[in-house]
């Protein structure tokens, strides 16, 4: 590769970090922090986080639930209910052959699902069929539907009771927001959930 090869390349990469720079920073606090509040609220009534996303976004959806159920743990606290529903290869075949590939999450939804639950959609497009009948199966069984979605939102924005939008120009940008945005809930989480561990020790076991 010559000089003007290098350049080029590295013209395209500051470029790239520029986007993800410029989207992060777009990103609205307040609604990162109103998703906070809400996985506490599942945290302190029991409930579990459900995930799911297609392709790159369900690379995030397994990541985001493997780091809530795991990296959250701590001694004298309850555990962060949490399963992603990209990752059981024999449930998501079953459903996509015998009813269709729209079904691969609602379908599991409808065993496991409960009132008060959360189920998070992670989609670029916000289009997704199996990813908009999960949102609304989350609704009609009384779990909270929201969402990591692009710039828009797409169909998903309005099935979701709360979405936080990735403000970027391109799909993998957008991925890396919300790549971003699960470590950012995981952090919180963990560190909600060790304060709780220390409420509870001063409190006895009941949670004041």
């Amino acid at each position: 590769m010559g000089n003007e090869g290098e350049r080029r390349t590295e013209s395209d990469v500051r470029e790239y970090i520029r986007g993800i720079l410029r989207a992060v920073g777009d990103l609205s606090l307040r609604d990162v922090v109103t998703m906070a509040h809400l996985f506490e609220e599942a945290y302190d009534a029991g409930r579990t986080v459900f995930t799911c996303g297609n392709g790159g976004s369900a690379a995030t959806a397994s990541h985001l639930a493997i780091d809530l159920a795991k990296n959250t743990r701590y001694d004298g606290a309850p555990p962060l209910r949490a399963h992603s529903l990209v990752d059981h290869v024999s449930a998501l075949t079953a459903w996509a052959n015998d009813v269709g590939y729209e079904a691969v999450f609602s379908g599991q939804l409808e065993g496991f699902v409960e009132p008060g639950d959360i189920v998070v959609g992670i989609s670029t497009s916000g289009n997704s069929p199996n990813v908009l009948n999960a949102l609304r199966t989350a609704r009609k069984i009384g779990a909270r539907p929201v969402g990591l979605l692009g710039p828009t939102g797409g169909q998903a924005a309005e099935l979701c009771d709360h979405w936080i939008a990735a403000p970027a120009h391109s799909i993998e940008e957008q991925e890396d927001v919300h790549m971003s945005l699960a470590h950012i809930l995981t952090r919180h989480m963990r560190t909600y959930v060790r304060n709780r561990a220390s409420l509870l020790s001063t409190t006895g076991g009941v949670p004041r």
